[in-house]
């Protein structure tokens, strides 16, 4: 996902929050490479966070997680409630699958691992993912974020896997997981069909991510690694990173199998258009939140297979633009509010899976 460009507007002022001396040189000078970005301070915890906003106004925040006084976890419910300002959270608490989870479900714009020389070749496309990040959080639309309420649920409760009558396959760029946990946490335990969902979020986090959505979801979360039959009454998570496509299984079983695409080049349409090949008016395509013009293609083939088609409301998104784009090629068959989703998809299961 590229970011969008500023064209000749004012650099992005951008307030960095970390509580080693080094990991803010040095996400100054990444930033600083880039002239549509200017760094206006620095701060070593969220509570010198907090003063410093008053003073230098940013537009982005990028912030530490672990950190004396006032962690990450703290500033951004902070910073939410108080100055709706797009934060990006840059960790290296990659692997602590609660961290992750507690910032995208409270809205953050994205969790990145911190910029590492230690996997030689890697550091240029980290160095980028950083300033990308902060380019396109200047554009996202704050207010209309809401944190995801977290409830537990009951596992026991859950269907056991068996081959989908119907899937609902979703796709999302910048902030989408946040929206992925408003639609899933919505949907009844005895959802008949399987969801899988496409967002912008690192592999790294994706695994400790899923384990703890897992906690709140009446459907099981399962991160998409490598092949995995497809069952219903379950979500399974893919990172837009490396993209997911559906495919028949080869031993003809005429079961469905998720494989995991390498090379990522225009994610969502991949995954739409792999749906629509094997599941002609069985599937239903659903384009949220998210910044670039990848969906539309696939969006287009499943309306022409029969399928359905849905667009979150543009005025529920953070980012408009894959779903203003969606519309403007005339694919979409409705349009529905971020809360309004998971009842239509329900019934639209239901209908295309009757219980006999």
């Amino acid at each position: 996902m590229k970011p969008q460009s500023n064209g000749e507007a004012n650099p992005v002022k951008t307030l960095i929050v970390d509580d080693a001396p080094m990991m803010r040189k040095v996400i100054g000078q990444i930033l600083a490479k880039d002239p549509r970005i200017q760094v206006v301070g620095t701060a070593a915890n969220g509570q010198e966070c907090l003063n410093k906003i008053r003073e230098t106004k940013p537009e982005v925040i990028t912030l530490d997680i672990d950190m004396p006084v006032m962690n990450g976890i703290t500033t951004v419910k902070n910073i939410m409630v108080r100055h709706q300002i797009p934060v990006v959270i840059i960790s290296s608490l990659v692997q602590d699958g609660y961290f992750a989870f507690e910032s995208l479900r409270l809205g953050v714009v994205d969790f990145l691992p911190k910029p590492s020389r230690v996997q030689i070749g890697n550091w240029d496309e980290e160095e980028d993912l950083v300033r990308m990040r902060v380019l396109a959080a200047s554009g996202m639309r704050v207010h209309r974020m809401r944190r995801v309420r977290r409830r537990r649920m009951d596992r026991g409760s859950r269907r056991n896997g068996s081959s989908p009558g119907a899937v609902v396959v979703m796709g999302t760029t910048l902030a989408g997981p946040n929206t992925i946990m408003h639609i899933v946490t919505r949907m009844a335990p005895t959802f008949q069909g399987a969801i899988v969902a496409l967002q912008e979020i690192h592999p790294k986090i994706l695994v400790p991510f899923c384990s703890y959505f897992n906690r709140i979801s009446p459907l099981e979360v399962l991160p998409v690694l490598d092949s995995t039959p497809l069952e219903a009454g379950r979500v399974y998570l893919g990172s837009t990173f490396r993209g997911i496509h559906l495919e028949k299984d080869r031993e003809a079983t005429g079961k469905l199998v998720l494989q995991v695409d390498r090379s990522g080049e225009e994610p969502i349409n991949g995954l739409f258009r792999s749906a629509s090949r094997c599941l002609e008016d069985r599937v239903c395509g659903v384009l949220l939140t998210g910044v670039g013009e990848d969906g539309s293609r696939g969006m287009g083939e499943i309306r022409e297979g029969g399928g359905l088609t849905i667009a979150q409301e543009q005025d529920c998104c953070v980012y408009p633009n894959l779903v203003e784009h969606a519309l403007r090629e005339n694919v979409v068959d409705l349009v529905i509010s971020s809360e309004g989703i998971a009842a239509r998809l329900q019934a639209w299961v239901e209908d295309k899976c009757p219980v006999s």
